[in-house]
């Protein structure tokens, strides 16, 4: 009798799972393994005086990531993406959040305490969910497609929102209408939330909790037989919930600095006046509070204009590029990673600057291309700060930790030598030389020596 009714529940079982997969049409498995070794010289700022110090670090990270991708149905897709990264021999700590939402490793608790005295094990790494979405294609029939969940946002060539790197995602719903050549994004994203869930109101003088969530509107038009490719159209605004006096500001999320609310109009366009030459360019208004009670408003403008030539079917495919970023004094930056990183050493926030860059590059041999990249960086208001630190806060481990003190608006020039080697179609190598020379901002205060950055890197996708 125990038999049979194992034989029936076997039975009930198979009939389930056969149909709990039956849906699923496909399901697509990949990933990437990213390694990098970095050498970093004077970058570092001194812990008494703030200024430069002459020292140098060194250290390898690794990140890896698995992406699962299923299709069910018609119309339906989810992709969950998970990453788990950390510095080699490095123990794995504890996230600590601190009371503007921002997180940051420290303590002693985690996986592998299994020893006397808290001598690790298993030196975990941190991980996370990188993506978590619902795609649902052709909505009830229509040409709109609605995304939801987390996941990344990329628009024009990365200025305002951008996915290079693949390191800011968001929680987003995002709507896709596409009415070709017109496609109109939708987004609503919170980009955080520290409000507490318990009966004591947020709006309350000195509270510490709050959220700040993003609206982002783009509208894109293509264009054929035209040396205009596309022209873009975009609105966004940081909104600020209900958080106290202060406002709510978290380092994580740039747009927040000093509890400001930010939005944002501009347009963009790819131009391409032959084969082989492409023009961008992109402008914007931002406007809102600032966060400080004196100016009360942003007034602020952001200029990028830069083009490519590419000389096809010559030996070594040589290329020239040119790219030209102003940011005006008073302009809240966005999320860092804004157009790369426009230099890997300084790698600067968008605000108070002119960014200059000329650059070239060829291919010697199949699979091997060598760059050069040149930037020059200077304030755009010499009588206003760049901010404690000139750099992204959150790009990479580039960067300066020490801060511009002089009076001239010479911020410093910047080459940058990448070495790339395809060894394979999911395999690539690069390697990286880059120095910073402080100009006199840096002069006061600073002890204005050459910050250099070496910088290997081993990218391996499944």
């Amino acid at each position: 009798m125990k038999k049979l009714w194992l034989v029936v529940a076997l039975v009930a079982l198979g009939g389930l799972a056969s149909r709990t997969y039956a849906d699923v049409q496909n399901i697509r498995l990949s990933g990437d393994i990213r390694l990098r070794a970095y050498f970093l010289d004077n970058a570092g700022a001194d812990p008494v005086t703030t200024d430069q110090a002459i020292a140098n670090t060194s250290f390898i990270s690794q990140r890896t990531r698995v992406s699962v991708e299923a299709d069910l149905e018609d119309h339906v897709l989810v992709v969950v993406t998970l990453k788990a990264e950390g510095l080699w021999g490095a123990n794995d700590e504890q996230q600590i959040t601190d009371s503007n939402g921002d997180t940051a490793n420290g303590g002693t608790a985690g996986a592998g305490l299994g020893r006397p005295g808290g001598s690790r094990i298993n030196r975990g790494w941190g991980v996370g969910i990188d993506e978590a979405y619902v795609q649902l294609n052709e909505v009830f029939y229509t040409p709109a497609t609605l995304k939801i969940g987390r996941q990344y946002l990329n628009y024009g060539h990365g200025l305002i929102l951008s996915s290079a790197e693949q390191e800011y995602n968001f929680d987003a719903g995002r709507l896709v209408l596409d009415y070709y050549p017109l496609t109109i994004d939708l987004v609503a994203a919170e980009v955080v939330n520290n409000q507490a869930f318990a009966a004591t109101p947020n709006k309350i003088a000195g509270a510490t909790c709050g959220s700040a969530d993003l609206l982002f509107v783009n509208a894109r038009y293509e264009l054929t037989d035209s040396i205009i490719k596309n022209v873009e159209a975009y609105f966004g605004w940081l909104a600020q919930g209900s958080s106290g006096a202060a406002g709510f500001a978290s380092s994580r999320v740039p747009p927040s600095v000093n509890g400001a609310s930010p939005w944002i109009i501009g347009a963009r366009s790819d131009v391409q006046p032959a084969d082989g030459f492409q023009v961008w360019l992109e402008g914007a208004y931002e406007g809102g509070a600032n966060g400080i009670n004196d100016p009360v408003n942003i007034d602020a403008f952001l200029v990028n204009v830069g083009g490519r030539f590419t000389m096809k079917n010559t030996q070594w495919t040589p290329a020239i590029n040119a790219n030209y970023i102003y940011a005006s004094g008073n302009f809240v930056p966005w999320f860092d990673y804004a157009d790369g990183y426009n230099g890997y050493v300084f790698a600067p926030a968008l605000s108070n600057i002119h960014i200059f860059n000329l650059g070239a590059s060829v291919k010697p041999y199949e699979n091997t291309t060598l760059s050069l990249q040149g930037y020059y960086y200077m304030r755009a208001d010499s009588d206003t700060g760049v901010g404690a630190c000139p750099s992204g806060a959150n790009v990479d481990f580039g960067g300066l930790a020490f801060a511009a003190q002089g009076d001239g608006g010479g911020l410093g020039w910047e080459i940058d030598t990448i070495l790339g080697y395809d060894y394979s179609k999911d395999v690539r190598v690069q390697l990286v030389y880059a120095a910073f020379i402080p100009d006199g901002a840096f002069n006061k205060g600073n002890a204005d020596a050459a910050v250099q950055e070496v910088r290997g890197e081993l990218n391996v996708k499944f």
